[in-house]
C-alpha cells in the first residue's frame, strides 16, 4: 500500500510539475509565438545577434525545444542559414537556464500566492494570457515541491542512496543518467529543476546533481534532432550542430569536473542555488567559447549531414 501511495503520489506531482511548465511555455509561445519567426529572421544577421536573439527569445517562450525546432524549420525552408541557426541555438542554452534560476529560489512559499495571483487576473482583471503564466509559474513550483516531500522519504533510505550513488557515483555516469532523463520525459527544465530541488534538499550530492543537470543538455538534443527528420540535409546539419556543440561542451568539462565544482561552490553556499550556477555557467561558457568557432561547427555539421563542401551554402 505504501508502495502504492508514493506512486501515485509521485506521478502527481510530476505531472503537476510538467503540465505546468507545458502550459507556461504555451502561454509565453502564444504571447511571443507570432512574432518569433520575424524576430528570429530578423535579429540574425551577425553572430553575436543570433546568440542575444537566441537568449532572449527563449527566455521569454521558456523553452529551448521551440525555438531550436523553429531553426530546423527556418533552414529547412532557406530562411536562414546554418551558421545563423546555430547561433540562435547557442543563444537558447542560455535561456533555458533561467528555469532552474527561478526554481532555486525559495518556491514553497510563493507557489500558494501565485496560484491565487493568477486566478486573481484571469477572472477578476480579465487578463487571461497574463494571469495563466502566473498561475502555470505556482503550479510549476507546487508540482515541483510537492515531488521533492513526496521523494525525501524514499531518498533517506540507505537502499536507495546506495543505488543513487551507485547510478551517479561519477560525473560521467550522473551525466548518462541526466542524458536518459531528459530523453525520456523530453525536457532539460524538468530534470534540471528536479535535480535543484533534490541538491537544496541535500537528497542529492552535488557533485551527481551537476553531474545530472550537464547531462541534460545533451539529450534535449533528441527533440531538434526528431524535429529534422524528413527535412533536408541542411536542417538536418543544423541539428546535428546543436547534438555537436552540448556533446562536445560535456566532454571538455568532464575532465575539468572538481575544477569547475570548485568555481560553483564560491558563487553560493546554498546547494539547491549552486546547481543552477552550474547550468547557468557551463552554457554561458560553452556558447562564448563557441561562438567565434561557428563556421567551423557548421562546416562539421555539414559533414555529418551527409553534404560535402561543394554541395554547401551555409
Amino acid at each position: 500500500m505504501r508502495i502504492f501511495l508514493f506512486v501515485i503520489n509521485f506521478a502527481l506531482g510530476m505531472s503537476i510539475f510538467l503540465l505546468a511548465l507545458q502550459m507556461l511555455g504555451d502561454t509565453m509561445s502564444s504571447i511571443f509565438g507570432f512574432r518569433l519567426r520575424a524576430y528570429l529572421t530578423k535579429f540574425t544577421s551577425t553572430k553575436p545577434k543570433s546568440l542575444f536573439t537566441g537568449f532572449v527569445t527563449t527566455s521569454l517562450v521558456q523553452s529551448s525545444s521551440i525555438v531550436n525546432s523553429t531553426m530546423v524549420v527556418l533552414v529547412d525552408s532557406g530562411v536562414l542559414a546554418v551558421p545563423q541557426a546555430l547561433g540562435v541555438i547557442l543563444g537558447a542554452n542560455i535561456g533555458t537556464t533561467l528555469t532552474a534560476q527561478i526554481v532555486a529560489l525559495p518556491i514553497e512559499q510563493t507557489a500558494i500566492p501565485l496560484l491565487f495571483l493568477g486566478l486573481f487576473l484571469m477572472y477578476v482583471v480579465k487578463r487571461p494570457a497574463l494571469g495563466k503564466a502566473v498561475f502555470s509559474l505556482g503550479a510549476l513550483f507546487f508540482g515541483l515541491a510537492y515531488t521533492t516531500r513526496v521523494l525525501t522519504p524514499l531518498l533517506r533510505l540507505s537502499s536507495v542512496q546506495r543505488i543513487l550513488l551507485e547510478l551517479t557515483g561519477t560525473p560521467w555516469r550522473a551525466c548518462a543518467v541526466g542524458a536518459i532523463l531528459t530523453g525520456m520525459v523530453q525536457s532539460s527544465g524538468a530534470v534540471t529543476s528536479l535535480v535543484v530541488g533534490l541538491a537544496g534538499g541535500k537528497l542529492l550530492t552535488l557533485s551527481a546533481a551537476v553531474g545530472v543537470a550537464l547531462g541534460s543538455n545533451v539529450g534535449t538534443v533528441i527533440t531538434t534532432l526528431v524535429a529534422s527528420l524528413g527535412r533536408s540535409r541542411a536542417s538536418k546539419a543544423t541539428a546535428w550542430g546543436d547534438f555537436l556543440f552540448n556533446v562536445a561542451g560535456v566532454l571538455i568539462v568532464l575532465p575539468l569536473f572538481p575544477f569547475f565544482l570548485r568555481l560553483v561552490e564560491l558563487l553560493s553556499s546554498d546547494p539547491g542555488r549552486q546547481v543552477a550556477h552550474a547550468h547557468t555557467l557551463f552554457n554561458v561558457i560553452t556558447a562564448l567559447a563557441t561562438l567565434p568557432l561557428l563556421d567551423n561547427l557548421a562546416h562539421l555539421a555539414w559533414s555529418w549531414a551527409g553534404i560535402r563542401p561543394r554541395n554547401k551554402n551555409t
